[in-house]
């Protein structure tokens, strides 16, 4: 059997934790966050977005004994049927402002 390489650049982080979507036209979605790195992450969804879709999201970092609010611009990779979890969408960061990409870091360090 034939492993496939991993196409990250960076290991991901374990973050489960609530957040929203913003779709283009501004639809909100809640939306579960699964798993962080410093390119990208993968959400669980109730409802498919599809792959190359631009959007916004908003979620919450742990950091020490306070939690700092995060939104960046993120675009729709991959989504995948996840069961009764409903889907599960990967996505990549666009450009960032300082304190996202700072507090992104030091997650997942």
């Amino acid at each position: 059997m034939i492993i496939p390489a991993n196409r990250r650049l960076y290991a991901r982080k374990v973050l489960r934790a609530a957040a929203t979507v913003v779709l283009p036209g501004g639809a909100k979605r809640e939306v579960k966050t699964w798993d962080l790195g410093l390119d990208g992450m993968a959400i669980l969804s109730p409802k498919p977005i599809s792959p190359g879709t631009r959007c916004e999201l908003t979620f919450e970092l742990p950091q020490d004994d306070r939690s700092t609010e995060v939104n960046v611009p993120v675009k729709v990779v991959y989504c995948s049927f996840s069961g009764s979890d409903g889907f599960k969408v990967g996505l990549t960061f666009g450009d960032m402002d300082a304190d996202a990409t700072a507090a992104i870091q030091q997650f997942a360090q």
